[in-house]
């Protein structure tokens, strides 16, 4: 390698002109075309996408087709506001911290600071998980309209990865309404058995745009702090969501 040349910048500059040249491409096949990893594609794409040089269509990448397009101001403010407001949770918590959005049927990580403890909740930018499973993806189904809601849990997949999942669409609708209210969701060994995790929204304009999170070993991030953890989550994405 040159010794001024940039890997990563080259790395996004391919990724870029391939979508330019041919057709649209999914997450998986820009690994593959590229030999890189999920989570670096993931960063890769997220960035130009926040920047405006692709956009994405279902589950496929494309270049953008107008130069100066840019998505969302409330993502790309999102991306950067968070990261103090991360790193503060986890030092105050000593837990994992991350954001969340919803991606489909899914939600996926788009921001973890990883808490300092050897045993913790690993958690990678770019991971996904069926969006009535974790906590994050509870409390952004509780915060829909009662129309994209119903539209979910009609091609939601009622996938059950520990015997504490919601499998049933009607237990599940009764348990956001609680959320709802309360303003918080808990993940109670949901996901996996032996981690916990609570989480609050984040609106822009009203409507959730993504969720604050944070985890760990059931044994550390127990019950008996689940009060005082979501009011500190709660204080932090109301303030997320004021600056946004």
């Amino acid at each position: 390698m040159d010794q001024y040349e940039v890997a990563t910048l080259k790395k996004g500059l391919l990724i870029l002109d391939a979508l330019q040249q041919g057709e649209p491409m999914r997450l998986t096949e820009i690994m593959h075309r590229f030999n890189l990893n999920k989570s670096t594609t993931f960063r890769l794409l997220y960035t130009l996408e926040l920047t405006g040089f692709i956009q994405k269509e279902g589950h496929t990448y494309k270049a953008s087709e107008l130069k100066g397009h840019h998505s969302s101001s409330a993502n790309t403010r999102l991306n950067w506001l968070v990261i103090p407001s991360l790193h503060q949770l986890a030092n105050e918590l000593g837990e994992t911290a991350y954001i969340g959005i919803l991606d489909g049927m899914k939600v996926m990580t788009v921001q973890v600071v990883e808490s300092n403890h050897a045993i913790r909740s690993h958690t990678h930018v770019g991971d996904s998980a069926y969006a009535h499973l974790s906590a994050f993806g509870k409390v952004i189904l509780a915060h829909l309209s009662d129309e994209q809601l119903k539209e979910m849990l009609t091609h939601l997949t009622q996938y059950k990865a520990t015997k504490q999942t919601f499998d049933d669409n009607h237990l599940l609708k009764e348990h956001l309404n609680v959320i709802r209210q309360q303003g918080y969701a808990i993940d109670d060994e949901e996901t996996e058995v032996g981690l916990r995790c609570v989480a609050a929204p984040i609106f822009y304009n009203s409507k959730v745009i993504a969720a604050l999170a944070i985890s760990g070993p059931a044994a550390r991030l127990n019950r008996k702090r689940d009060r005082a953890v979501s009011k500190i989550l709660k204080e932090c994405s109301a303030q997320i969501s004021s600056q946004l």
